[in-house]
């Protein structure tokens, strides 16, 4: 699996992603750390090692399983100014178009 195949097979996950981040993740970084958590393997990026207070690997891994519970739990409540999941499906399809964002999802 590669960044496009989790683009396309689960937008609506990465688009929720996205909004749960406040727009840290773009859409293919969102894609990278769903295919870390499916692979059983870390993503170390600052969010995650924030949330784990740890550069560990089993501490980022488990910030990153956390992260994930969130994003689907939070789902209901993605309609905010920085958490749209609308705005975010829409970056999701547009990266596929090969127009997504580079740095950050709302900037």
């Amino acid at each position: 699996m590669d960044q496009i195949t989790m683009l396309r097979r689960y937008p609506r996950i990465i688009a929720h992603m996205i909004a749960e981040s406040l727009g840290y993740f773009t859409p293919k970084a969102a894609a990278n750390a769903l295919l870390a958590h499916k692979m059983g393997e870390p993503f170390h990026c600052e969010m995650y090692v924030y949330m784990a207070g740890s550069y560990g690997d089993e501490e980022v891994r488990k910030a990153g399983e956390d992260f994930l519970k969130l994003a689907i739990r939070n789902r209901r409540w993605h309609n905010g100014y920085m958490s749209s999941y609308k705005h975010a499906r829409r970056l999701v399809e547009a990266d596929l178009e090969g127009c997504g964002p580079v740095l950050a999802s709302w900037f």
